[in-house]
C-alpha cells in the first residue's frame, strides 16, 4: 500500500456562519513530513479531518490520487480511511485491556468479521503486535495492561495501533500536548521515525514548533482559516513565527 498524493484546491470548510477554513490550495506528496502549526482555532483539526474525509468541505475539493473524495463511491471512502490513521492528544486506548489487544484494534476494521469475533478468545498477530511495539519502544509491555502505563507510554500504544493496520497517512492532532516536554520531543521523533523508515506521509498538528525543526520536511502555518505560509522547515524564520503566533502564548 503506497501514501497518497492529496490535492486541496479552493477547500473551504463552514460551520454555520463561521468559517474555519477558507480558500486552502495545497498539494501533499507521498512519504513527505509535514507540520501544520498556528495559533488555536486557526483551522489545523478541521484540515486533518478533511485530509481523512470524515468531514467533507464546504467548498472546494480535495483529490487522493487524482481522484475527488466528492466524487467517490462510499466503498471508495472507505478505502481512503482505511489508508489513514489519526493519532490525537487524548490517547484513546481502552484502560483494563492488555497493550497486545489495545495495538491489535488498530488492524480490525481491515479484517473479516470471523476474525473479529475470534479475537475475542485468541490471541491473533503476537508477532506483528510485537514488532510494532518494538518500533515504539515497548516491546517488553505487550502483555501489561493499558493502566498500568505512563501517559507517554500511553501516547506511543496509540502509535503503534494506527500503525498497526498499515496505514500510508498518519495524522497527528496535537499528539503530545498532554506531555512533558521531554516525553513530547521522543513522541515526534517517533512519529517522524517511524513514518520515514516506512515511506509513509505524516502531517502532524502542533504547538511545539522548536520540537518538529529537526523532524519534518515542510511547515505550514495556519492562521484564522488561510495559509500563512508554506515552507521548508529549514527555511522559516523566527520572524516568521512570531508573526503567526502573534497575540498568542502558544507557541513552544
Amino acid at each position: 500500500m503506497l501514501a497518497p498524493k492529496l490535492v486541496l484546491s479552493g477547500v473551504s470548510r463552514r460551520w454555520g456562519s463561521r468559517e474555519a477554513l477558507r480558500d486552502v490550495n495545497l498539494s501533499i506528496e507521498p512519504g513527505e513530513r509535514i507540520a501544520l502549526i498556528g495559533p488555536s482555532g486557526s483551522g489545523k483539526t478541521t484540515l486533518l479531518r478533511l485530509l481523512m474525509a470524515t468531514l467533507k468541505t464546504s467548498s472546494g475539493s480535495i483529490a487522493v490520487d487524482g481522484r475527488a473524495i466528492g466524487q467517490m463511491t462510499p466503498r471508495e471512502i472507505r478505502n481512503h480511511r482505511l489508508r489513514c490513521a489519526l493519532v490525537d492528544q487524548g490517547a484513546q486506548i481502552l484502560p483494563k485491556l492488555s497493550v497486545h489487544a489495545n495495538v491489535i484494534a488498530g488492524s480490525v476494521a481491515t479484517w473479516p468479521w470471523w476474525r473479529t469475533l475470534a479475537s475475542t478468545v485468541l490471541q491473533f498477530d503476537k508477532e506483528k503486535v510485537a514488532a510494532l511495539l518494538d518500533d515504539v519502544g515497548l516491546a517488553d509491555r505487550q502483555w501489561d495492561r493499558a493502566d498500568e502505563l505512563s501517559g507517554g507510554q500511553r501516547q506511543r500504544v496509540s502509535i503503534a495501533r494506527a500503525l498497526a493496520g498499515n496505514a500510508q497517512l498518519l495524522l497527528a492532532d496535537e499528539p503530545t500536548a498532554a506531555l512533558d516536554p521531554t516525553t513530547s520531543a521522543d513522541v515526534i521523533k517517533l512519529m517522524g521515525r517511524v513514518t520515514k523508515e516506512r515511506n509513509a506521509t505524516l502531517v502532524i498538528s502542533t504547538h511545539r514548533v522548536s520540537q518538529v525543526l529537526g523532524e519534518v520536511d515542510r511547515l505550514i502555518g495556519v492562521r484564522d482559516g488561510e495559509i500563512f505560509f508554506d515552507q521548508a522547515s529549514d527555511k522559516t524564520s523566527d520572524d516568521e513565527l512570531q508573526a503567526l503566533y502573534e497575540g498568542s502564548r502558544e507557541r513552544a
